[in-house]
């Protein structure tokens, strides 16, 4: 009760100790209520957007395994691959039963890895939890081009299993809808969200 007022007052010069404190209370209430509403919870991992300001030894995915294991019944959706750790994320996704991964704009970071993460995903982990993209840009032509971007890679690299005999082209039609659409539907219980408004609205 008494950490709240402080850093509010001080800020950057409150104790980093007690400024953890409340992070960490922060984060956990967040994912509190992302349970209580049903929602899952975000978390940006890997790559800084920007210049000369990414501390490389904390963007790792692996650093979540407690948040991950304590709330179990939280839906994580970790962005960005986590790159350049992406195979850690893929063993985290593979792990826990609650954690998803979602490219994002991995796909603008690095194409060729990000193609390579989608292989290595479809062979280690469960393919529900998989999001081929997600924008997220305040720019709307940054969107569309994101989008065409991501489409582009992933056929790329659906082509790839095709042409190497690991999925015929019917089993890469259906794994893009999965991870271009169903899956994102099925975990952001979009049509229950949906139902839900309209009832409250009528």
């Amino acid at each position: 009760a008494t950490i709240l007022p402080q850093v509010l007052t001080d800020g950057d010069k409150a104790p980093a100790d007690q400024r953890q404190i409340l992070g960490d209370w922060c984060w956990a209430r967040g994912v509190e209520l992302a349970i209580e509403h049903n929602l899952p919870f975000k978390i940006h991992t890997g790559y800084y957007a920007g210049n000369d300001r990414m501390p490389v030894d904390r963007i790792r995915s692996g650093h979540l395994t407690p948040l991950l294991a304590k709330y179990l019944d939280c839906r994580f959706v970790l962005m960005h691959i986590a790159y350049p750790y992406s195979g850690e994320l893929v063993a985290l996704t593979k792990h826990y039963r609650n954690v998803y991964a979602d490219l994002c704009w991995a796909w603008s970071i690095d194409p060729f890895s990000s193609a390579d993460f989608v292989r290595r995903f479809l062979h280690a982990a469960p393919i529900n939890k998989l999001f081929a993209f997600g924008g997220d840009t305040g720019w709307p032509t940054s969107a569309a081009a994101y989008a065409i971007q991501a489409r582009r890679w992933l056929t790329r690299a659906l082509q790839a299993e095709v042409d190497e005999g690991l999925l015929t082209e019917a089993n890469a039609i259906a794994v893009a809808s999965r991870v271009l659409h169903d899956n994102q539907m099925d975990v952001f219980n979009v049509e229950a969200k949906k139902r839900a408004c309209l009832a409250d609205a009528g």
